[in-house]
């Protein structure tokens, strides 16, 4: 399997038309039922099956680990359908019943890469109820109209329930071309609804990973050696035996890249309590390797002396930096930093898995499943099509799941066991174990003519990549400089240079949410921030002046799309919203930051009012996000993830970190890596630009300028913070 993954090799954004349109259907399902007449169900694709009462069945193919998809991309067939909202049913779509990739679920991109498809799908299975009724009543089709899962004559008024029309659908062909609505005639798309399992989730009766329990199953707790690459020397499981339930110990081997996991013993036992108890009594020596001695404190002082050298990859270079910041009487030079980060989500890592001569099964949530089918297959030395993984609902994700360093693990455990066996991960496993958000380094350098206008601007990036990463670094397309690193720059600056510099750590890295955007918008928007405060102009208004005019951006080949307008648009939005303009209350501050958002085709901004209460002591008062993300699906979803978002991003910005001593995680759960609570979150308005644009990802958008937001509103207050969490260097919150 190759080696080196990036993050845009599974990001496949597609072009939406926005207006009514004519398009051909392409199947993708393997075996649709009204191929075979002998079904009474009408299933004309994998997404969509009406049943012969009327029940509407949406197989949902993204992964729902508290995002809404479960509610969203159903919400689009509905509309097509033009079916009844009551009568819709949501089932997880079976992994292996869609084409590669269209299970995988990251970079925002469930609705962007389903819109069409999902309308599609809608819009076939409703011509086909027309055919069946405009035949019955022997009319031509444009006669016939329908609405809320009723199709009327517009001849003689008669009607036809769905359930009446199922079974002659069925036996139709599949039509090759169907019209879209236009985006005027929606009545479904745009209204709010509530998450679909809601009822589930607060009643206790949705069913995650955690809660799978398969006949003859046993369980596992796993102690892996605390550093990566290590090997296990000895083994003694002899107090383990005491524990009423405990079966045996198995041992595995760690692997390399692209999907590194612990060499680790793993506890075999009749339940989870026996299980995790053995775990506390087994004892094992450990071969840590040569690289148990790195620590986080070395890193960032390596990140600095590197920062000051030529970067190891020259990614973006336009104009002639060297020569115009040279003529240049006005610069400003800074540095920025960020911590490594853990997923954390409330449901730690589990997965039950069974492996047999020729075939294994896994039961649990995955975000990518076909990469990690074809990781275990090769593993096992079996093919793909042998590799069956039950999907189900995740209780957060964040991009953790995207690594099936987990799976991987899981079957080298359930290989040397007849029964299926779950693996539990603790929180401190969870913690310990994860693939952390690359801490990272910024040298930035900036100059501007005598009348305020940039002339130059130099970033050099550094970071611990993600560990899929490590390999094709030498080409330009490999490095994490999305979030205006790059040339995606939403700044309009006549001469730039960016480089990146990878630094290795001993650790696992992946993605976690907004990835490198997150990392560069911070420094990006706080130091566009420091060039207008030495400038003495107002930022917001700096901004707007860098945007005004900038022309939109299609860049086919590079996969981009960037209006500067709807950047523009969204920071305007959110400091109206807050008061930007209005007189402040003694010791108030605000602060703004804007971004694109590649990936998700989407622009936000959000502005914070922070008190001062003492030097380096403050309450924020309030958190204003403006987003553009096109035609919203549904506004409770979005407002949800911009929300949740906002927690997030406050979390990392405030306090969250990975701090690493002699090649060890030192966080163990939620009281050392910590994350906002709900009675600490100040208030949050969200505010969304009105847009008949195609359809963005809103899952991510809402994170990356929540921290250089806050951190602009305490540079105003006196005192500028160049690091994240912002502890480090002494600011109280409140």
């Amino acid at each position: 399997m190759k080696a080196h993954i990036h993050r845009r090799e599974f990001i496949k954004l597609t072009s939406i038309a926005g207006s009514s349109l004519m398009i051909g259907f392409v199947f993708s399902c393997k075996n649709p039922a009204s191929k075979n007449a002998n079904q009474k169900a009408l299933q004309p694709d994998a997404y969509l099956k009406i049943d012969p009462d009327g029940k509407i069945t949406v197989f949902v193919g993204r992964q729902e680990m508290g995002q809404g998809v479960n509610t969203s991309l159903p919400m689009i067939v509905a509309e097509e359908l033009d079916a009844d909202w009551k009568d819709i049913h949501v089932e997880i779509a079976a992994f292996g019943t869609l084409k590669k990739g269209d299970h995988d679920t990251g970079g925002s991109q469930s609705v962007i890469s389903d819109y069409q498809n999902l309308r599609k799908a809608g819009a076939v299975a409703k011509a086909m109820l027309i055919s069946a009724a405009a035949k019955k009543w022997n009319i031509d089709a444009s006669k016939c109209v329908v609405k809320n899962g009723t199709v009327s004559s517009t001849v003689n008024s008669s009607q036809f329930n769905f359930s009446d029309l199922v079974g002659d659908a069925a036996l139709l062909p599949v039509p090759k071309d169907v019209v879209l609505k236009s985006p005027k005639d929606f009545t479904l798309i745009g209204k709010t609804k509530q998450k679909s399992n809601l009822k589930d989730i607060l009643a206790g009766k949705a069913k995650y990973g955690i809660d799978v329990k398969i006949p003859d199953m046993v369980y596992s707790s796993v102690l892996r050696c605390p550093v990566l690459h290590g090997k296990i020397k000895t083994i003694d499981d002899s107090a383990c035996k005491q524990v009423k339930g405990f079966i045996k110990t198995i041992s595995f081997e760690g692997s390399d890249k692209p999907m590194h996991i612990h060499a680790g013993v793993a506890v075999i036992a009749s339940n989870t309590w026996a299980a995790m108890q053995s775990r506390k009594l087994l004892k094992v020596e450990w071969d840590e390797g040569e690289k148990n001695k790195e620590s986080t404190v070395q890193l960032f002082k390596t990140f600095e002396e590197k920062s000051k050298q030529k970067p190891a990859i020259e990614v973006f270079k336009k104009g002639n930096v060297s020569s115009a910041h040279a003529s240049s009487n006005n610069s400003i030079e800074s540095a920025y930093a960020e911590a490594f980060l853990a997923h954390a989500p409330m449901e730690p890592i589990n997965i039950v898995a069974q492996v047999k001569k020729d075939s294994c099964e896994f039961w649990g949530g995955s975000q990518m499943p076909d990469w990690a089918a074809e990781t275990v297959s090769a593993d096992l030395g079996l093919k793909k099509e042998q590799v069956k993984i039950n999907l189900t609902l995740m209780g957060g994700a964040f991009g953790r799941r995207l690594h099936h360093d987990y799976i991987l693990e899981a079957a080298r455990i359930a290989k040397q066991i007849d029964k299926p066996v779950k693996v539990i991960w603790d929180r401190t496993d969870d913690v310990r174990n994860d693939v952390y958000r690359p801490a990272n380094y910024h040298r930035m350098k900036a100059s501007w003519s005598n009348d305020g206008k940039l002339t130059t601007w130099q970033h050099h990036v550094l970071g611990t990549p993600v560990s899929t990463m490590t390999e094709g670094m030498d080409t330009k397309n490999s490095p994490e400089m999305e979030g205006g690193a790059s040339f995606n720059l939403w700044y309009d600056v006549p001469n730039m240079y960016s480089g990146y510099t990878p630094v290795e750590m001993n650790i696992n890295r992946g993605w976690l949410r907004a990835v490198d955007v997150c990392v560069n918008v911070f420094p990006v928007e706080c130091f566009i921030d420091e060039v207008a405060v030495k400038q003495k102009k107002d930022p917001l208004q700096y901004r707007l002046s860098l945007l005004e005019g900038r022309p939109a951006r299609d860049d086919k080949e590079k996969n981009f799309k960037q209006d500067p307008q709807r950047i523009a648009n969204v920071l305007k939005l959110a400091a109206e919203k807050i008061g930007y303009n209005n007189p402040r209350e003694k010791n108030h501050f605000i602060g703004v930051a804007a971004h694109h958002f590649t990936f998700a085709s989407a622009y936000a901004a959000h502005a914070i009012e922070i008190e001062m209460l003492a030097p380096k002591r403050f309450k924020i008062v309030k958190i204003v996000g403006a987003v553009d993300c096109g035609i919203v699906v549904n506004p409770d979803g979005m407002m949800n993830q911009m929300e949740g978002g906002c927690v997030f991003a406050l979390s990392q910005a405030l306090m969250s970190e990975i701090t690493v001593k002699d090649s060890r995680i030192e966080q163990d759960g939620y009281f050392t890596y910590k994350i906002v609570r709900m009675n600490e979150m100040p208030p949050v308005e969200i505010y969304s630009v009105a847009s008949n644009e195609a359809p963005g990802g809103i899952g991510e958008i809402g994170l990356p300028t929540v921290a250089p937001a806050l951190c602009n509103a305490l540079a105003a207050a006196g005192s500028r913070p160049r690091s994240l969490p912002i502890k480090n260097e002494g600011f109280e919150w409140v």
